[in-house]
């Protein structure tokens, strides 16, 4: 199953998942668009598959704001993107408030084409301690279609966020055969990788877009993917991973295989006594999506995860009988505590 959790989201949509094959695994179809609600400040993409459990991962993403965290400056001192007074507009010099009706000494609705906006602006005369100071203006701001600053940048960077196109990424891992099943072995390095790298999976993704007038430039790149190997073991990997080839085990024994030199892990127990004898395998790849406009900038994390099931088995001694075919004993029948 895949789970992506995104700072602006809460939809749940099905697709196929990757499956582990014996030797070097393929990648499942790609995954959809996350699509996001900006008032749960969740996404969750659900992906399951004949071969993977339904678990479910929820939560919002550690230090994730609404609209991301924002940078707003006026004269070179850096000020609060939003106050009592309204959001702030690089343009205008003003802390803006949307109002639907015009207060002016000089000027008339009427002389405005449809859709033209007006706000109230209290205006910043200086900075005293990281605090603006100034008034409110008896004059509103006029903006009429097609002007900048007709909503919060950061409403509108968080919008454009919402329509680029994020994805978990598919999973590859190299449990190393006993036989055709395909699955690992204990004590045999097990590498791990993202089989589809790329900008919508491990980055760069860049978009521009420009909404109410205000033009966004939001660029998200992966910090890591953390791989959930089972219970309490967790490996975090600064990049995509390092494929495994069959080149990689020519000519070795198990115990001769290489650990992984960029993403990897070896399972010292068994899945027997695991959720249909197999563990989970989870990778959660962690995007920071960093955007400016409007006069600001911000930064908005991200992350999407996806789920799938492995086998970790021992090796089995054959016993060679002094007459008759060579068999292997039983796998252990110890209860599960």
């Amino acid at each position: 199953m895949l789970t992506a959790l995104i700072a602006t989201t809460g939809l749940l949509v099905g697709l196929p998942t990757a499956v582990v094959t014996p030797g070097v695994p393929t990648p499942s179809p790609a995954g959809p668009d996350c699509e996001r609600n900006r008032l749960t400040g969740q996404c969750r993409i659900a992906v399951t598959g004949e071969s993977t459990s339904s678990t479910e991962k929820t939560g919002r993403t550690p230090g994730a704001a609404g609209g991301g965290q924002s940078g707003c400056v006026f004269e070179g001192q850096a000020i609060p993107c939003r106050t009592e007074n309204g959001f702030w507009d690089a343009a205008s010099g003003c802390y803006l408030t949307p109002t639907d009706s015009l207060v002016s000494l000089v000027h008339s609705a009427s002389d405005y084409p449809p859709g033209t906006k007006f706000y109230r602006c209290w205006v910043v005369l200086g900075v005293v301690d990281g605090r603006p100071e100034g008034i409110e203006r008896f004059e509103p701001v006029i903006r009429e279609p097609g002007e900048p600053a007709t909503i919060d940048p950061r409403v509108a960077a968080q919008r454009v966020v919402e329509t680029m196109t994020f994805r978990a990424p598919q999973l590859g891992l190299s449990p190393h055969v006993q036989s055709a099943s395909g699955d690992g072995i204990v004590n045999v390095p097990v590498w791990m990788w993202v089989t589809d790298p790329g900008a919508n999976t491990t980055g760069p993704l860049t978009k521009q877009a420009t909404l109410g007038g205000v033009t966004i430039v939001a660029t998200g790149t992966v910090d890591r993917i953390e791989w959930s190997m089972g219970p309490g073991a967790v490996v975090t990997c600064k990049g995509a991973g390092t494929p495994f080839t069959r080149a990689n085990a020519e000519g070795k024994s198990l115990k001769e295989i290489p650990p992984s030199p960029t993403c990897g892990h070896k399972y010292l127990k068994t899945s027997r006594c695991e959720k249909d004898g197999k563990f989970q395998v989870t990778a959660t790849a962690h995007w920071n999506v960093h955007w400016t406009g409007g006069g600001m900038q911000g930064d908005i994390p991200l992350s999407f995860s996806r789920s799938i099931p492995l086998r970790i088995t021992d090796l089995r001694p054959v016993l060679v009988a002094s007459e008759g075919p060579a068999t292997a004993p039983p796998h252990s029948t110890r209860p599960c505590s």
